[in-house]
Formats: structure tokens, sequence, C-alpha cells
């Protein structure tokens, strides 16, 4: 139960003091952004702050227990003072409903009520600039959590009114490490690591039973781009999509066709440059096409249409058709 305080005490030491100073001597900011790269467990950590506003058993540096009714009722999102909001579904009219919401008098005995919008980078600048207001002027018994993997990219009047906890980053090689302690095949280690930089997150991917069939589709698809770019699209349209189950897989299999291609790139500067994974494939791709920084962009503007809740199907064609273009 208590994997994300020991994960912060072991690996995060002092966002784990940071926390605890500040509940500890109860002086908690009124708003924080919860920062780290692609993959830190951002909201995990949001999470369990919220938890420990509320925690009916803190333990002795007056954090959450994780395991009372209240550390329970957060994690299930079932307390009536708590909301979570992606923050790319932050509308205007959301924004509204928050403020009208928690403008009201508490529910729960504690009488702290607490948000958290997750990756507010993504959320519209019109809702943010509403939101403003509400942040420079909270009620004492309001507490905000965002959490982002780019603070820049937040805007900066935001980003002033609230205290920034920032989470550390592994080395690649630590990660890779951790990964191979686990069993994990060299190859497999060394592309995940690439992607995310949560140990623990790499290590679930890797493990899953999906990781195998999208590492598959991605093989097949590096394969097509190399050889036969002809039977690329014909490929992905009657068989590679069908293996997608869901939307995490879809991001997933285009973050590690992104890497690949980030590691054509570089074999195209320096021919010496080897990759720990499907290094002949990704060798014949850096050879064959010329605008491989514009196949890169072309998978990021398929990721942004993507979380607009565009057509997959549709989205999937104009990047098939923009990456043979190339």
């Amino acid at each position: 139960m208590n994997k994300i305080k020991n994960y912060l005490e072991d690996k995060q030491p002092i966002v784990f003091q940071v926390l605890k100073n500040s509940f500890k001597s109860n002086k908690t900011s009124h708003a924080y952004i919860i920062s780290g790269s692609k993959g830190s467990p951002v909201l995990e950590t949001a999470m369990f702050m919220a938890k420990s506003f509320i925690c009916q058993s803190k333990d002795e540096n007056a954090l959450a227990c994780e395991e009372c009714i209240n550390c329970q009722k957060i994690e299930n999102q079932t307390y009536a003072d708590f909301k979570v909001i992606n923050g790319e579904q932050l509308k205007t009219d959301v924004t509204l409903s928050i403020q009208e919401e928690f403008n009201k008098s508490a529910i729960e005995p504690e009488n702290v009520k607490i948000y958290i919008i997750h990756l507010i980078e993504k959320a519209p600048i019109s809702s943010l600039n509403k939101l403003l207001k509400f942040i420079e002027e909270p009620d004492s018994n309001i507490k905000a959590i965002f959490t982002s993997n780019s603070v820049s990219s937040i805007l900066p009047t935001i980003v002033s009114r609230c205290q920034v906890i920032s989470l550390r980053e592994f080395m690649m090689k630590d990660l890779v490490n951790y990964l191979k302690e686990n069993d994990v095949k060299d190859d497999d280690a060394y592309l995940i690591s690439r992607i995310s930089n949560n140990a623990e997150k790499n290590l679930q991917l890797v493990k899953d039973e999906s990781f195998e069939t999208i590492k598959n589709v991605l093989k097949e698809s590096l394969t097509y781009l190399a050889n036969k770019r002809d039977y690329f699209i014909v490929y992905f349209q009657i068989d590679g999509i069908k293996q997608f189950k869901n939307n995490d897989e879809i991001d997933l299999f285009l973050d590690m066709l992104e890497i690949c291609l980030m590691e054509a790139l570089i074999k195209k500067e320096d021919k010496t440059h080897v990759s720990f994974f499907f290094d002949d494939l990704i060798s014949m791709i850096s050879s064959k096409y010329e605008h491989i920084d514009q196949m890169i962009n072309d998978i990021t503007k398929a990721k942004i249409d993507l979380l607009s809740n565009a057509n997959k199907n549709l989205v999937f064609d104009k990047l098939l058709i923009n990456l043979l273009r190339r």
C-alpha cells in the first residue's frame, strides 16, 4: 500500500524531505505543481499529497498512511471534496463548474477541499486564465495540486503562484540496469528506458502481455518502412492497427516508433552509432529517408491529434502517408 511513499523516500529524498517538512510543521501551500519528465509518477505523488491533507492515521512524518478510510476514498476518487481532472479536459465549462463547486461549503468533516489537474500544460489557455483568479484568491481550506511534464509550458502567472516540487530524473543507465536486474532483455530495457523515466512503470510496461504485441507491430512497421514501403500503409490498415486495444497502447507504439526514428536520425549523422534495438532496420531507414526529422514531427502531430479525440483511423492514415512522403 505504501509503494509511492517508499518510492519518494528511497528515490526522491529531496521531494520526500520537502513534503515531510511542510506537513510536519503544518506549513503547506495553497497550490502546488508536481513536475517530472514523461513517465515520472507525478500523478501518484499528487494523489499521495492529497491523502496527506486528510489522512486519519498519519505516520510519524505527518504524511498519509495510505490505508485509512480517507486515503482509500482519495485512491478511489470517492472523497466528496476531491476532484481529479485531466488537463486536456479542462474546458471552460469544467473550470466554471470547479469554481462553483469549490466555493460551496465542504461536505466531508475534515473541511479540506482538494483538486488535482493532471498535466496542466495540456489545458486550453482560456480555461487557465479563468482558473487564475481562483488560484490567486483561494479559500484557506482549498488545495490545488497541478502535475506537469513541462513547467516551462505552463502560464508563468500560474507557476508564480504555486510551490513547484520537481521529481529528479534518473540516468538512463540506472533505468536500464534496474530492468536488467529484473530479468528484462537488454534490447527491451534500452528501448523502454528511452520512453519513460519511471523505473517501476517501465518494468510494468515490459512485463505486460501487450508489450510484445506492440513491439511486434513496431518491428513489422520498421521492416516495411525499410524494405517494402509500398506495403507499409496496407499492412497497418489491414492488420497493424487492429492489434491495439486502447489509446494507451497506441501512445506506447507511437513513442517507440518515435524513438526508433530518433535513433535513425542520429545514425544518419554518425554512421558508427549502434542502436541497442532494431539496429539493422534502423540503419536501413537511416540511409533510405532524407527527412527523418520531419517524420518525427509527423508523429508528434499525430499524438496531439489523438489527444483531441480525433478519429484514430484517420489520424493514422494521415501519419502513414506523411511518413512515406519523406
